[in-house]
């Protein structure tokens, strides 16, 4: 709604108006103040909160003096002016001789192209003075005029001396046609200042320090960045070259020169910027320049943004320490040490066994640094062979090599821009993957296989493995020095042996969800069972009680407790069973295979081999000479005795 104060100076043309109003043309779009209001009280008019201001003659000239807000004048045309000359004629006797118009320098304008076709001598006193409106009558009686016609004012003052006069009238169509232009301004000064506040909540509201410089060198327009960029509470009527002096040669190029100048980076309190010179050209000429100041620091948070919306994989950490399902006192030790670990800037190393939750732990570490905000990216080294995972660390061009896609690839270090890279099986990658990667961890730049250009990384890596890399550096198969960058803090898992307080919490949680997906209560283990389950050496960790928990409920589809006899069936499956020892596998020579040892002393034979291989059956078959399915037979048989 346009809000418009109408000021009239007579009755009649309040009622005229008020009629006018009662349009919805009018009623929709405006609202609106009539008041009856004489010139000579109009300066006890308050004018606050109107968009437009309407008037007639002296009035509106009077309030267009006051330049506070848009003034429309009613216009007096030749209808009028006939009219009130006709009337003028008709209601006086003896009938004027001559009759004075007076009133403002455009009132009497259209009089002039019909004073020739009037019987009666008219003449003309324009003044835009509404004090002297006495001194135009008294000139007017002066010049031989018996009548005046004129606005409200002229009307009064003349009837004060006695001089016959009349009133100038506005017809109808005045009114219609100011209110019409007055919607239509209104209109487009609501256009305007909503253009203008835009304009002012950008500038304002920017992420970038702006300042608008005119010719003079004088600053007329900035924001709250730039005035934090000065360290200056106002900029406003400044000189560019005194306030940032570093910023005027440039300023002045681009001044005289009308060109665009793109990029510039300065360093302002220690932080960098990238500065860009706009000339604004008005009908041919440079009135100033514009000047955009962006932080670098929240252009690369911002590219990591983009980053991250580049893949749809690997870019999160949904795991937490308080994911790690633990009551025993060597895991919780583990992740107090990771955990202080997480709030360090250094790489780590994560040392376990298959199935010990190295990217659980990965995912931690990320989550509980300051980088959770960052990306995380993990990636299976072992997955992919040497050409593969090299495009995938480090991405490629277009037309790096034959079969790239289109438009080239991201890499993961710069997908993990600002976050973590996790890199599982770190001792899988070759030589000379692992030369490049020592590369880009000693210049934090990776260059896109295929292109010439650099980028710039922040990335803090992960690493994990189930291998000696020491033993690996002996044997030259992992870089000594990409071992120093890689190894600075490391974090060993214990494997699930050596968590027995956990075994059975593990299991009975993993059973629980089972069941739920199931909408079935969870069954319990017998004690038998129970024994059973913890005697096991779980060489696959937590991956292979998943694997057990889930045959089991297969298994056992009731809720009635899990007997030794399921359990056993779950924990040993059966498999080939060679009697004859593989020839491709080693025997120790030093030992006899476990068929040549009495049945007295075999099973602390097993125990012996098993310790010493760390859990892992497969290994200990391989030692005693037997195939693996013949260890667990005999397995199974100890743990019936």
């Amino acid at each position: 709604m346009i809000r418009l104060l109408v000021i009239v100076p007579y009755p009649e043309l309040f009622e005229k108006v008020c009629t006018a109003l009662n349009s919805p043309k009018y009623s929709e779009r405006l609202d609106v103040n009539v008041q009856l209001v004489t010139v000579d009280k109009i300066e006890n008019v308050s004018l606050d909160g109107y968009d437009l201001v309407i008037g007639r003659g002296y009035t509106a000239l009077s309030l267009s003096q006051k330049e506070r807000i848009p003034v429309l004048p009613i216009p007096i045309t030749s209808y009028d002016i006939l009219r009130a000359i006709a009337e003028c004629k008709k209601s006086f006797s003896p009938s004027p001789q001559k009759i004075c118009c007076i009133g403002s320098n455009t009132d009497f304008y259209a009089l002039s192209e019909i004073h020739s076709l009037l019987d009666t001598p008219i003449q003309v006193i324009t003044n835009d003075n509404i004090l002297s409106v006495e001194e135009c009558i008294e000139q007017g009686i002066q010049n031989g005029c018996d009548a005046f016609i004129g606005g409200y004012t002229v009307l009064l003052t003349a009837q004060k001396k006695g001089i016959p006069s009349v009133v100038i009238k506005t017809g109808d169509e005045a009114i219609y046609q100011v209110l019409d232009e007055a919607i239509h301004i209104g209109e487009v000064a609501q256009a305007r200042q909503i253009q203008n506040k835009i304009y002012r909540i950008i500038i304002q509201h920017s992420q970038d320090a702006i300042l608008y410089v005119d010719r003079n060198h004088q600053i007329v327009l900035d924001n709250v960045l730039a005035r934090t960029l000065a360290r200056q509470d106002a900029l406003i009527g400044k000189k560019l070259d005194q306030i940032l002096p570093y910023l005027h040669e440039s300023y002045k190029k681009a001044l005289d020169t009308s060109q665009e100048i793109i990029g510039e980076l300065h360093r302002f309190h220690e932080r960098t910027y990238s500065i860009t010179y706009t000339p604004l050209i008005l009908k041919g000429s440079v009135d100033g320049v514009l000047i955009f100041c962006q932080d670098i620091t929240r252009i690369q948070k911002l590219e990591a943004n983009i980053r991250k919306t580049l893949s749809d994989k690997g870019l999160y950490a949904k795991y937490s320490f308080e994911d790690i399902l633990h009551q025993s006192n060597i895991m919780e030790q583990t992740i107090q040490k990771a955990r202080s670990f997480a709030s360090t800037p250094s790489n780590i190393m994560l040392l376990g066994e298959s199935g010990t939750g190295k990217e659980l732990f990965a995912q931690s570490i990320h989550n509980h640094s300051v980088r959770r905000d960052g990306p995380f990216v993990a990636i299976n080294c072992a997955a992919l062979p040497e050409n593969l995972l090299e495009s995938e660390l480090f991405g490629y061009v277009q037309g790096a090599f034959t079969g790239a896609n289109k438009g080239g690839k991201t890499g993961l270090f710069e997908l993990a821009h600002g976050g973590t890279l996790f890199l599982d099986e770190v001792s899988e990658i070759s030589l000379n993957v692992q030369t490049k990667l020592l590369r880009v961890l000693q210049e934090r730049e990776v260059r896109k296989i295929g292109d010439d250009n650099v980028i710039s990384i922040d990335v803090r890596i992960i690493c994990a493995t189930n291998k000696n890399l020491k033993k690996l550096v002996e044997e030259g198969r992992f870089r000594q020095d990409l071992l120093y960058r890689l190894d600075v803090l490391r974090v060993f898992l214990p494997p699930l042996r050596q968590r027995e307080q956990d075994i059975l919490l593990l299991f009975n949680h993993m059973m629980k969800t089972y069941y739920l997906r199931l909408g079935q209560p969870a069954p319990e283990l017998t004690r038998e069972a129970q024994k059973l389950l913890l005697k096991n050496p779980f060489p696959g960790n937590v991956r292979e009680l998943r694997n057990i928990v889930e045959r089991v409920c297969v298994l056992h589809p009731d809720s009635t407790s899990i007997t030794f006899e399921e359990l056993e069936q779950a924990l040993f499956p059966e498999d080939i069973d060679l009697d004859t020892p593989n020839p491709a596998q080693s025997v120790i020579s030093t030992s006899k295979a476990v068929s040549d040892i009495s049945e007295d002393t075999e099973y602390l034979k097993i125990q012996e081999t098993l310790q010493r291989c760390g859990g892992n059956q497969s290994r200990a078959a391989k030692e005693l000479g037997i195939d693996r399915s013949t260890l667990w037979r005999k397995l199974k048989k100890y743990q019936k005795l």
